[in-house]
């Protein structure tokens, strides 16, 4: 046992960043408010994007470059609502993870809010072709009214690498998975992978 735990010692440690976002908190003023803040992020595999939801009623819901207000079927966070009585990051606010498996770009817009034509999207590892800026520039040439639901809440499409439903950058290509897991769990997986 002992032996095994020594040899633990010497394999290599990779950290994973986390990433948190808030929905419906304005990145410019860092209050309640549009969009997501940071409305930009550049995770790699491993990484763990936090959606945190402020007050109002806000969702998150994967799109597509050309179309940043129509839901491709993607994942879908549902609709969270916060009382808007809470402070903008106040503690134990509704938060949905996911866990990023590759560095193809992703694209979420606030479904719930109906302000992606004012810029509430968010861009996950844009490229020089398809830049966030031309994303939100997509997103502001959209109609203002809402579109209709894109799926249901926790919808995802693509196939999964684990257990878990994934989300993706398209229909076939893998790129996060939803994680729905606890410290305890995280501390109790590690200790039985040791064991």
């Amino acid at each position: 046992m002992k032996f095994i735990y020594l040899i633990a010692l010497f394999l290599p440690v990779t950290f994973a960043a986390e990433y948190l976002v808030g929905v419906g908190k304005d990145e410019t003023t860092g209050k309640k408010g549009k969009g997501f803040d940071p409305s930009v992020i550049h995770p790699v595999p491993g990484d763990v994007i936090s959606f945190e939801f402020r007050s109002g009623a806000h969702s998150v819901v994967q799109s597509t470059f050309e179309n940043p207000c129509i839901g491709n079927g993607g994942f879908n966070s549902g609709v969270k609502t916060v009382s808007d009585d809470l402070d903008v990051d106040a503690a134990g606010l509704p938060t949905v993870k996911l866990l990023i498996n590759d560095t193809q770009p992703i694209w979420f817009f606030d479904e719930a809010g109906g302000l992606c034509y004012k810029g509430a999207v968010l861009a996950v590892n844009p490229t020089s072709t398809q830049t966030a800026a031309a994303f939100v520039e997509n997103a502001s040439k959209a109609s203002a009214a809402p579109p209709a639901s894109s799926g249901p809440p926790g919808a995802v499409s693509g196939s999964a690498t684990s257990s878990l439903p994934s989300a993706s950058s398209s229909p076939a290509a893998n790129s996060a998975t939803i994680l729905h897991i606890s410290s305890f769990g995280v501390a109790i997986g590690l200790l039985l992978g040791f064991a």
